[in-house]
């Protein structure tokens, strides 16, 4: 129990045994907050394989043990981190400090959380940390495949950028910072280059963490995730939602997104040859009606009860309506010169592939672990552009005609 006459310092955990230099990290923690006699500790349970949701009975129940405490500690996940960010939020700016205990994500340093909400994965402004402690040590003593995750979480910086400045000159952006796409991209090369040494060296688990909390710092800069999330994150997403009502544990998200890079990567190339070699492309403009029962009936077997569905349509038709309004501009656009600044941020899929294989990371759907079948990978890839409002290489090349099921298993092949 905390010492009376003084408030108590929350730390936020799992059921997940954190090492650092081969002894469990949490009783040094509590030894550097004061002992534990200073701390109140909120281990929250996760599901199979222990990994915990960032859903609002979490938040909610995280905020409620944390009221009237010093300060909130995360140590642990990515996940675990949105929830402490979302729970400092809620309390008003309770002082956060997180504890980074694998290179899995970018989302220890922003200033958004993605929550589910109606079981959809929805990026929530909520707020920064106030510090972030990663020891390599600690890094060092995560599992290699979640520290691997974070190759693959970064592996977005060869797509997400061109998504993002695809949508700021056709006018379905507010906004595109090359600063802010820079912070991270430049590093492109040095992430690639560790990352077949993550599991043993310190200096590459440092280099993988700091580009990792550049990514997090950029996206909060840019007010918006896009510098670090186009396709291959709602391909991910899909995949994650449809897991989790299967009632199982999906594979760890950055693993996840470094396969999905790969293919949207390899949507990118098709797209590009296309815009390149012309002639202008032909757009489709369709109606509300139609996308409404596009969007729905994408949604309906995964969750009969139409919420997922009506969450997905809440914000697509908010693309779908800018998509509309910018017709002129669409029609007249420059694609090639388009097209050109677009391969400024890409990448060739196959040398995405090659790194990120001979690091020991999944380079296809069916080698992540929990394995994602034909079905659902085709499913996933030809519905990630109705989840959302963010538009992206997919929704491209949805509105010229080139996202049915041919060009969907091509991409997947």
């Amino acid at each position: 129990m905390p010492e009376r006459g003084r408030r108590p310092v929350a730390v936020l955990t799992d059921n997940v045994v954190k090492l650092r230099a081969g002894s469990d990290l949490l009783p040094l923690v509590e030894e550097l907050l004061g002992g534990p006699g200073r701390v109140r500790v909120i281990a929250v349970a996760g599901g199979e394989g222990g990994r915990v949701h960032a859903d609002a009975p979490t938040i909610e129940r995280v905020a409620v043990e944390a009221k009237g405490a010093a300060g909130l500690v995360t140590v642990g996940s990515g996940t675990l981190a949105d929830v402490g960010k979302a729970a400092s939020d809620a309390l008003l700016g309770l002082p956060h400090v997180v504890v980074q205990t694998a290179t899995s994500v970018n989302g220890f340093t922003d200033d958004q959380s993605v929550l589910l909400v109606k079981g959809v994965k929805r990026t929530t402004h909520t707020r920064w940390p106030d510090a972030l402690v990663a020891d390599a040590e600690v890094l060092l003593g995560a599992p290699l495949a979640l520290n691997l995750a974070g190759v693959g979480d970064l592996s977005a910086m060869f797509t997400a950028p061109a998504d993002w400045q695809l949508a700021h000159a056709l006018g379905m952006a507010d906004s595109y910072s090359a600063t802010v796409v820079d912070m991270v991209r430049v590093h492109g090369q040095e992430v690639l280059d560790a990352a077949g040494r993550v599991a043993h060296d310190p200096a590459a688990v440092t280099t993988l963490a700091e580009v990792l909390a550049l990514s997090g710092i950029s996206m909060g800069a840019a007010g918006t995730t896009a510098p670090a999330s186009g396709m291959e994150h709602t391909v991910s997403h899909l995949i994650e939602m449809s897991m989790n009502r299967r009632g199982r544990e999906a594979a760890y998200h950055g693993a996840t997104v470094g396969v999905t890079s790969i293919i949207a990567a390899r949507l990118w190339s098709t797209v590009r040859a296309r815009l390149e070699a012309g002639p202008r492309p032909s757009l489709s403009f369709p109606s509300a009606d139609v996308m409404e029962a596009r969007v729905r009936d994408a949604f309906a077997t995964l969750d009969p009860s139409g919420e997922m569905g009506e969450e997905c349509w809440r914000l697509y038709a908010k693309k779908l309506q800018r998509w509309t309004v910018n017709r002129e501009r669409l029609e007249s656009a420059d694609w090639q010169s388009i097209a050109a600044q677009a391969g400024r941020h890409l990448i060739e899929p196959s040398e995405l592939a090659v790194a990120l294989g001979s690091a020991g990371a999944p380079v296809h759907l069916s080698q992540l672990d929990p394995p994602v079948d034909a079905d659902l990978a085709r499913w996933a890839v030809a519905n990630c552009h109705l989840m959302r409002d963010r538009f992206t290489v997919a929704d491209l090349a949805f509105f010229m005609g080139m996202w049915e099921g041919e060009a969907v298993a091509e991409v997947l092949s």
